[in-house]
């Protein structure tokens, strides 16, 4: 898209309206004014007259010229000229829009106007093979130049140049020599071109929407920007060479009112003639309130992401290999090549320091010490340092956005800060460091589609109305989203791949706004070759009512940053029903926003007038979305009064479908709406009532008539009687991709539901979708431990045969707190296994009888790829397994100072589901499948998303549902995330965990030579014995990005924010103190004496370093305190409300979470770091993993008392009862604390000591 920057020339814009009635001499008008103002040098400052759609002119004046002018009769506003710039494959199949689908016999005859940098007419999507002759309708022109010539694909072309705007790259013709043209118009209408690619990236077939239809270019861009009066000047052209949609991917930085926006301006002209504007909306995301072009006779469109990301990858010479986000068209062939840090390559000569060099600034790098290598730099500014040095390649390390990728000019890759800080310890560590750079690679992007970080958000800042703090909306700026990012189309062969780069392409692969909105040009001129008379507002009706919704779990923005949805064109064809306005409704939007009654006369050409019954509000403008604005604090009513038109079946009758979160009230009157033929038009009124927070609250209303509504195969219960549900499974797939299904079969669940998991193209699974029988059909996700980072106070009575399942990392069984000695034979109920692995066993037999604590594990793995550091077994890798599960159902071990769990006589049956790479929906479901077959009385799941899912595309969802079915409750954690609004885990049928803190916390003492002491918050195991050691902050010892080992060894370091602190570690520190801001209601565990501190006692150990000659410190051993606020929900755990179902409360209940000691595993030390040798048989760590794994113990204590309860029922005891806390960080929506005692009418005794200790050191 273009932005707008402020032109040095003065050029204004006199915008005058409507043409003059009559047989007038515009030009004349113009050229009189002029006279009037500059005697005698008028046609010399005029450069252009719009005469042919619109009346105005563009002039240079001054700004006292200008200013006489704004006063004169039948001027609607003068303005100065802007500067705009460029907002700058698959996609059409990703959008549901193949090559193969219907088409209309008029798509030849409709026509796209291009406003932009030009067109290379010689590519192949331009080829005009096939085509018939040029529509009868265009008035065009192809404008005479000596390098470019049109078919009779590319039906006209024109260009509008003011003095200086050209550079010398320029042709002064409709050829493009930037590329940015030639992209976004083959994605709109290019023809078929097979084997396209960027150097063989993302090779495939490309095409425009509408590869049938014409072409008309308007070259108004050039390499100095787009200027207003091109921009007005095209517009005039093309509304009268006859057009039918208008595609416009520049805009300014800001927006203007809009009678002095030449884009505004000319739209609205447009309108009137009936021709629809697609805009971009911005590339000035995510800042609120950024969106461009907000004219509400235009089409707004945003940038989503498609279902392909690019990955480069970095090998390093030990073998560790990173994954960044970059194009890399360049091919290293897997060589080795030198790897050095910028920061040790610094340009002397010019007095540059370390500090400067490790940001790869230009002129900053040493050439000799950088020359043919590959060169490791900190932050990602640009890359015309390494460049210039002679660098063969650079990685950088960067916190921006990593949701779109760039090509650069030599082997490029960009990694988050994580990867960049372990690639700096290898520079570190190694004598002579070595990499290469993989060219790119094509993956799948699962979360796809959400609009990408840099598409500009709503609101729309120009009417005030919908400003301040949104409360109600469905839909605001942008109208809708389409595919923006990594673009594969046509390309310049006047321009290079990218700056300071010599290579020649057809095909580019680019991000931007720009490249979303000539998508929806594409999808727009598709309904227009189906529907020629749908005015520009039923277009845009048919293409927002039809988008596919999407959801804020991907952009908490939610309608500000994708309006309606994402553009699905098919559908738009038939939308049954449209939201229509014509210049008339505009104009009384107009009045409502304070227009004058000349101006609107001016603007309309005809005499409109402004009254109280002509007047109109935002509210009313026949918009296919409502929207509405207030200040917070107050409670606010609206009604919003909107006409649709039937454009589907003749006799139809619509229903009103409301969906309203709490604090909306929607009403809609009538209810109902009846046709009796096409094009009648039924209204009604939609009454909002809204009690005003801070947030924006988002509903819908749709209209069903029944027809029109505006890869995890799931298939529901099982079915009756006796059936092969593998056989059934296989003829299903078989009859979407034929012979081979077997193959990309991965699992059959046929135990306890219905359904399968498969590999599966995009195509093939929503053939599958389809499918009758199918219920969901979805792409498969991650999920992820929650893991912040308790019982004890519970003494139970004994439990009868309860079989606790454990979804999670497998377990460690040689653990004391799977001891079995008092326990007998498993249940009989039971009727799982434990799965045969040459490294664990489940039973142990004493006196020839099979005694069982741990009585099944099984492990799940439907990839087949085990990491490395796993164990292909049900035993446990990571250690959160073996801690989860004790706290639920471990045995009582009095050595860690008595830790049990909540029900240490119950059984355990483990289901190994995660891995050190996470854990996958595939494996979840056979996981749930298994353990509600084999007769689990509960299941335990500390696992979730990243965002909250659809109930039905959610696999624990899914899964916790039939356990339900089964009187099975699924205990789940809430997710870490926390303070904020974004609780996953959310189905009403399962239990919601939030963590909170126990009764005591730990503190780790600092005492400084000066004898000052300050409390921090840490679990330290070691003790100096409070002997002092030199004190030094972490900025006085710099080497690279690291610590200078020779300063530092022996030293506490003072550092300035909170890691693992690996670096003072390695660097031979006795300790380390973290100055941060972040909370302090949870404590870490370290490799090295460490206390966190506040920023305040930070600041005062640093002045006592900074004024002290010899400064020394101590850090002491940890210890416990009692939490006099406790309990209370910790800062890390997420909160509600519940976004799918606002009306259902979730969480559930809260229950310990915070340094909660329990099991651990052998095969790790205890934190994990390199360096840190201490195993221990427990450990204490902290999230909602570990509060899931105390509600679960509480409900398997219930449930041995009521073995015939519900899991609905035994969910309401323990809510019902719980206790209401007094304190939480952020608003958690749920603060009721897990109360055992309230759930019976008998008491429970309590042990007299808590489950901690540290002497496990």
């Amino acid at each position: 898209m273009c932005l707008i920057v402020v032109g040095l020339n003065q050029v204004y814009i006199v915008y005058m309206g409507d043409l003059p009635k009559g047989d007038v001499s515009v030009s004349n008008i113009h050229i009189g004014m002029l006279e009037e103002i500059v005697p005698g040098v008028a046609s010399d400052v005029l450069l252009y007259s719009y005469r042919r759609s619109f009346n105005g002119f563009a002039a240079k004046l001054t700004q006292d010229e200008a200013n006489k002018l704004k006063g004169k009769e039948g001027v609607v506003s003068v303005f100065p000229s802007q500067k705009k710039q460029l907002h700058t494959s698959r996609t059409w199949e990703f959008m549901g829009f193949n090559k193969k689908m219907k088409t209309s016999i008029i798509e030849s005859d409709i026509i796209i106007g291009m406003l932009d940098t030009g067109v290379w007419p010689e590519s192949e999507s331009f080829n005009d093979t096939g085509f018939g002759p040029i529509p009868k309708k265009w008035k065009g022109t192809c404008q005479k130049s000596a390098n470019f010539s049109c078919n009779n694909k590319i039906i006209g072309a024109r260009y509008y140049l003011t003095d200086g705007e050209n550079g010398p790259e320029d042709f002064i013709s409709p050829r493009d020599a930037d590329g940015h043209g030639t992209h976004t118009t083959s994605t709109a209408a290019g023809g078929l071109v097979s084997q396209a690619s960027l150097f063989g990236i993302a090779k495939g077939t490309v095409r425009g929407g509408v590869p049938s239809a014409r072409i008309a270019v308007y070259k108004i861009c050039w390499s100095n920007d787009c200027s207003d009066e091109g921009i007005l000047a095209a517009f005039d052209d093309a509304i009268a060479d006859g057009v039918d949609i208008i595609s416009l991917s520049v805009g300014s930085f800001i927006p203007f009112d809009y009678f002095e926006d030449s884009i505004a301006i000319g739209a609205f002209h447009a309108m009137k003639k009936g021709i629809l504007t697609s805009n971009s909306a911005g590339n000035g995301g995510p800042t609120p309130g950024s969106v461009v072009n907000v004219s509400p006779w235009s089409l707004t469109v945003a940038a989503s992401t498609i279902d392909r990301k690019f990955v480069t990858k970095v090998k390093l010479g030990n073998g560790q290999i990173f994954e960044g986000a970059t194009i890399n068209t360049f091919d290293l062939k897997g060589k080795m090549y030198p790897f050095i840090y910028g920061g040790d390559a610094p340009n002397l000569t010019l007095g540059v320091t370390s500090e400067i060099s490790r940001y790869c600034f230009p002129g900053a790098l040493n050439a000799t010490l950088v020359k043919g290598k590959i060169v490791f730099c900190e932050y990602f500014t640009d890359y015309e340092g390494v460049l210039e040095a002679g660098a063969l390649g650079a990685v950088f390390q960067d916190t921006g956005n990593k949701d779109f990728q760039f090509s650069y000019p030599l082997p490029f890759s960009t990694l988050n800060v994580n990867d960049g800080r372990m690639i700096i310890n290898y520079l570190n560590t190694t004598e002579n460091p070595t990499a290469t750079i993989f060219k790119t690679s094509q993956d799948n992007n699962q979360f796809a589609p959400f609009v990408v970080s840099f598409s500009s958000r709503g609101p729309n800042p120009i009417t005030p109305d919908i400003l301040k703090f949104l409360i109600f909306s469905i839909r605001d700026q942008p109208d809708l989203t389409a595919p923006g990012v990594d673009i594969l189309a046509a390309w310049s062969e006047a321009s290079t791949v990218t700056e300071d780069d010599t290579r020649r392409t057809r095909y580019n692969i680019i991000s931007g706004t720009s490249m979303s909105c000539p998508h929806a040009t594409g999808a727009a001129a598709y309904v227009k070759s189906f529907h020629p008379t749908w005015s520009p507002a039923a277009i845009r009706s048919a293409l927002m009512t039809t988008a596919i919704p999407m959801t804020s779990n991907n952009n908490i923005e939610g309608e500000h940053a994708y309006g309606a949805g994402h553009i699905n064109p098919l559908q738009a064809t038939d939308p049954g029903l449209v939201y229509d306005a014509g210049e008339i409704d505009y104009v009384k939007f107009l009045c409502g926003q304070g227009y004058t009654i000349a101006n609107i006369q001016l603007i309309s050409g005809n005499s409109s007038s402004c009254s109280e019954e002509t007047d109109g509000t935002v509210w009313d403008l026949n918009y296919p979305s409502f929207a509405l604005s207030s200040s917070p604090g107050k409670s606010i009513t609206r009604v919003f009064h909107r006409t649709v038109t039937n454009v589907g079946s003749a006799v139809s009758n619509y229903r009103a479908v409301v969906n309203a979160p709490p604090g909306l009230i929607i009403q809609v009157q009538p209810s109902v709406l009846s046709f009796e033929y096409i094009g009648q038009q039924q209204s009604f009124v939609v009454t909002v009532g809204a009690e005003l927070g801070n947030s924006m609250i988002s509903g819908s209303l749709i209209w069903d008539d029944g027809v029109h509504q505006v890869h995890f195969v799931y298939m529901g219960d099982l079915p009756k009687g006796e059936f092969s549900a593998v056989t059934l499974h296989n003829n299903m797939l078989e009859q979407v991709i034929g012979s081979g299904a077997s193959e990309l079969l991965l699992h059959s669940y046929r135990r306890s539901f219905n359904g399968f998991a498969a590999k599966l193209t995009n195509d093939e699974a929503e053939k599958l979708a389809e499918t009758p029988t199918v219920f969901q059909s979805q792409r498969r996700s991650s999920t992820r431990q929650d893991r912040g980072t308790s019982s004890a106070s519970l003494n139970i009575l004994d439990e009868r045969d309860i079989i606790v399942a454990v979804l999670d990392t497998g377990i460690w069984p040689e653990s004391e707190s799977f001891g079995d000695k008092e326990f007998g034979p498993p249940p009989k109920k039971w009727k799982g296994s434990c799965q045969k692995s040459f490294n664990f066993t489940c039973n142990n037999k004493i006196s020839n009888i099979t005694c069982s604590k741990i009585i099944g594990a099984r492990y799940y793995r439907a990839k087949g790829d085990y990491p490395l550091e796993d164990l292909q077994s049900p035993r446990d890798s990571v250690g959160h397994g073996s801690h989860t599960a004790p706290i639920a159902a471990g045995a009582v071990v009095s050595k860690a100072r008595t830790v049990r769990g909540g029900v240490p006589s119950a059984r355990i049956a483990v289901y190994k589901i995660c891995w050190y790479d996470g854990s996958y929906d595939e494996d979840i479901l056979a996981a749930f499948d298994d353990a509600i077959a084999d007769g689990v009385d509960l299941i335990s799941l500390s696992v979730g998303v990243f965002f909250a899912l659809e109930y039905f595309s959610d696999s624990i969802a899914i899964e916790a549902f039939h356990s339900m079915k089964n009187g099975i409750l699924t205990s789940n954690s809430a997710g870490n995330d926390g303070p904020y609004a974004s609780v996953v885990n959310i189905s009403p049928w399962s239990l919601s965990v939030g963590a909170s803190t126990i009764d005591k916390k730990f503190q780790t003492t600092v005492k400084l030579g000066n004898g000052k002491v300050f409390k921090g918050t840490s679990v330290n195991t070691f003790d100096l014995k409070g002997k002092f050691y030199p004190l030094i902050w972490g900025a006085n010892a710099p080497k690279y990005s690291s610590l200078n080992e020779t300063l530092v060894k022996g030293k506490i370091v003072l550092c300035d924010y909170l890691d693992f602190m690996e670096g003072p570690l390695q660097a031979g520190a006795v300790g380390a103190l973290i100055q941060d801001d972040g909370f302090k209601d949870f404590a870490y565990t370290f490799a090295l004496p460490v206390s966190v501190l506040g920023l305040t006692n930070g600041s005062d150990i640093l002045h006592y370093i900074n004024t002290t000659k010899k400064a020394e410190a101590t850090i002491l051993r940890s210890t416990e305190e009692k939490d006099e606020l406790a309990p209370y929900v910790a800062s890390f755990s997420l909160r509600g409300p519940n976004i799918l179902s606002l009306d259902i409360l979730k969480l559930d209940i809260t229950a310990p979470g915070v340094d909660i000691l329990a099991a651990w595993w052998k095969a790790t030390t205890v934190t994990g770091v390199i360096n840190d040798k201490r195993i221990v048989p427990y450990n204490i760590i902290s999230g909602t993993s570990m509060s899931c794994p105390h509600a679960t113990a509480v409900a398997a204590y219930v449930k041995s008392f009521h073995p015939t309860w519900s899991p609905s029922a035994i969910k309401s005891a323990l809510m019902t009862t719980g206790t209401n806390t007094i304190f939480a960080i952020g608003e958690s929506y749920t603060w009721l604390l897990i109360n055992i005692f309230l759930c019976f009418a008998t008491a429970w005794p309590m042990s007299p000591k808590t489950n901690t200790d540290l002497d496990f050191a």
